[in-house]
């Protein structure tokens, strides 16, 4: 299945569903869009995300959704709900230590029927994918090894010295 995102803001909730195999290639639009959403006050009463039809996400995605966590609870002391959690998915997250950053429910509201479509725009940056995985590399000790060759050689080509 190709990886698209769907999203629409509905009452005083923005639901968010992902489908397919989840990468480096969707998350800078969905990120623009999300994050363009959240400069708007009010912010939103709540985040949903869907991951139903999600096979698999990929260490670029995982750091989105650590990075719109934060954006969002810096905004609202709430955090990102995930629902429809498979099986895959939850040990993806709990591999990476994200787990306890969100709340995941399986039980969620009416998603909207109609939703707006990302589709995977250009190649993410850098720049991007560096900040994707600083922000799963400050999760645990473990993150910062297992992700530290990826983000040296990032910010090698960046021209950034390397993070205390």
């Amino acid at each position: 299945m190709a990886e698209v995102a769907f999203i629409k803001e509905s009452g005083d909730g923005l639901f968010i569903r992902v489908q397919g195999h989840i990468t480096a290639q969707l998350c800078p639009e969905l990120k623009a869009v999300i994050f363009q959403r959240l400069e708007k006050a009010p912010p939103p009463a709540a985040i949903y995300m869907d991951l139903a039809g999600t096979e698999y996400m990929d260490s670029t995605f995982l750091g989105f959704i650590v990075g719109l966590n934060k954006k969002y609870r810096a905004l609202t002391q709430k955090k990102l709900c995930l629902v429809h959690v498979n099986e895959t998915c939850t040990g993806l997250l709990r591999t990476i230590g994200v787990l306890n950053l969100i709340d995941i429910q399986e039980d969620s509201p009416e998603f909207p029927r109609i939703m707006d479509r990302i589709e995977p725009g250009p190649r993410a940056t850098a720049e991007f994918l560096l900040d994707a995985h600083e922000e799963l590399a400050d999760l645990s000790d473990e993150n910062r090894a297992r992700f530290s060759t990826l983000t040296d050689a990032l910010r090698s080509a960046l021209g950034r010295d390397k993070r205390n």
